[in-house]
């Protein structure tokens, strides 16, 4: 052990490599002394002589966005956590990437002269990097779809977030500020579907306008990765004992998963709350809705069908009316009850502007925005126990061991598999550990197992997994029924497999 009487005792795990003094982290013996600190508490640069830097890479700004790519994801609630990995550590290697839009001239008002930004003509790419790509910045236009009811809508953003996963998520965890309060905007994604959800009247119907905009693409490295110091830390710090509540705690602060490549970029998403009844007597449409919509914008509308395509600026007597609706929808003769935005992506002030007054400079503001502060829009992930495999750490095994249990434990413990069963395609939502049921157009009751379309097919909801058997033969396996409920008059079976083994 390398100890100090008024320090914490630091395991010396390193060998002939050289441990940071803080955290504990191990670093190659070339990285000693090289100008540059490879520990967070610089003990690496400690007592050494003055040396000729080489400073080119030193004055490069780092790639936009390395501080969310490295952070942990929660896939229950579809929230960022803390870092898992290091975006401020460059090994000693100096690498960096071409910013090919630094030739765009602007304009100094100080100076009152045009200048290229040659600063930015280059960023410095951090080790965990593999690759970062500078796209040309595209914006996708506005993109609309109408659903009939808040559960056809929740279920798209779902299958938007969560296939590649192949379980429900939840709205919210136990440990969340419940906070569901009707027209609130946000960043949010769990109070963007908490909003969402509030809406049950059949009345109502919802447009739901999203833009994306692409600024780059990374991909993480596929070996020696390099630990976040704090999670290092945190993850060290473990009893090798298993308890769940030590590592449930864990994957609280860090996450159940973490990224491993991506796109870069911004998204604008915005829900428009309808009154159906409200449009009917208005004569309003759907086109002007949105030709209006997109103008108050300025971008370009158009359906995923190609059926409808929304000019810019449109303006008149229906476009006032409603941007009057748009911006009070408290009265009774409004078509547009609500409007709920979440936006990921672009600086506090940009972003901020567009949660409380979505209009054509503010969107635009947004946009050039996330050049310089973009968040991770598309994603690939992988649980950050089987990340573990990646680092260089040594006698971890039976901490990895265990966050992979705690892992499955707390899937469960919030999985919307545990509430009953929610018939005629019903959708279950847990929500502050309480389970209700979110019933399609028609269908009504806490099971929506009331209706007066008894014959319509209905599709059928997993069970949640059973404990694991004992290992046999180097096998363990676990089950799962489609009963929760199960399918009726012809509906689809669940997607996936009901038995799940693994090596043991």
């Amino acid at each position: 052990m390398i100890c100090k009487s008024s320090e914490k005792c630091v395991p010396d795990k390193c060998g002939s490599d050289f441990q940071c003094v803080e955290t504990g982290r191990c670093i190659k013996r070339q990285l000693v002394c090289n100008g540059e600190a490879d520990c967070r508490d610089e003990s690496d640069e400690k007592d050494c002589e003055a040396r000729e830097e080489e400073a080119f890479c030193k004055q490069l700004f780092p790639i936009p966005g390395a501080e969310r790519a490295v952070r942990g994801f929660n896939i229950l609630t579809q929230e960022e956590a803390q870092n898992v990995l290091d975006h401020k550590y460059f090994g000693g290697q100096c690498e960096y990437v071409y910013n090919g839009e630094w030739r765009e001239l602007r304009y100094d008002p100080t100076c009152e002269q045009m200048y290229y930004a040659a600063d930015e003509k280059y960023f410095r790419k951090p080790y965990n990097f593999h690759v970062y790509q500078f796209l040309a910045r595209a914006d996708t236009g506005m993109s609309y779809e109408v659903y009939e009811d808040s559960k056809d809508l929740l279920n798209a953003i779902k299958k938007e977030s969560s296939s590649a996963v192949g379980f429900t998520f939840n709205i919210k965890p136990a440990n969340s500020p419940v906070g569901l309060e009707l027209g609130i905007n946000s960043e949010r994604k769990s109070d963007f579907l908490n909003n969402i959800t509030s809406y049950t009247a059949k009345d109502l119907q919802f447009v739901r306008f999203l833009t994306k905009v692409q600024t780059a693409r990374f991909r993480i490295r596929r070996n020696s990765v390099v630990l976040d110091e704090d999670m290092l830390m945190t993850l060290m710090e473990l009893p090798d004992t298993y308890n769940y509540g030590l590592y449930s705690r864990f994957i609280s602060d860090y996450g159940t998963h973490f990224v491993t490549s991506g796109i870069m970029g911004g998204i604008l998403d915005n829900v428009l709350v309808l009154d159906k009844e409200v449009m009917k007597k208005q004569d309003t449409t759907y086109s002007n809705l949105l030709k209006c919509f997109g103008g108050h914008l300025g971008v370009k509308v158009s359906s995923d069908d190609g059926n409808l395509e929304a000019s810019l600026g449109i303006k008149g007597k229906n476009c006032d009316r409603l941007e009057r609706q748009f911006n009070d929808r408290s009265g009774s003769e409004s078509v547009i009850k609500d409007v709920i935005t979440h936006v990921k992506g672009g600086d506090t002030g940009s972003a901020g502007g567009l949660l409380n007054a979505v209009g054509g400079s503010t969107y635009r503001f947004w946009g050039r925005s996330l050049k310089y502060n973009p968040a991770v829009i598309e994603f690939e992930l992988q649980p950050i126990h089987e990340g573990l495999r990646l680092t260089s750490l040594s006698g971890i095994e039976t901490k990895r061991q265990n966050l992979k249990r705690a892992y499955e434990e707390f899937l469960s413990e919030f999985n919307a598999c545990r509430c009953g069963p929610c018939y005629n395609n019903g959708e279950p939502i847990l929500n502050n550990n309480v389970c209700s049921c979110l019933c399609a157009a028609g269908y009504e009751g806490p099971s929506c197992e009331k209706t007066s379309r008894p014959d319509i097919k209905a599709k059928g909801g997993w069970s949640c997994w059973s404990s694991w058997s004992a290992c046999q033969s180097g096998k363990r396996q676990r089950t799962r029924s489609c009963n929760n409920p199960p399918p009726k008059n012809g509906g689809s079976r669940c997607p996936g497999k009901s038995v799940q083994t693994e090596s043991c």
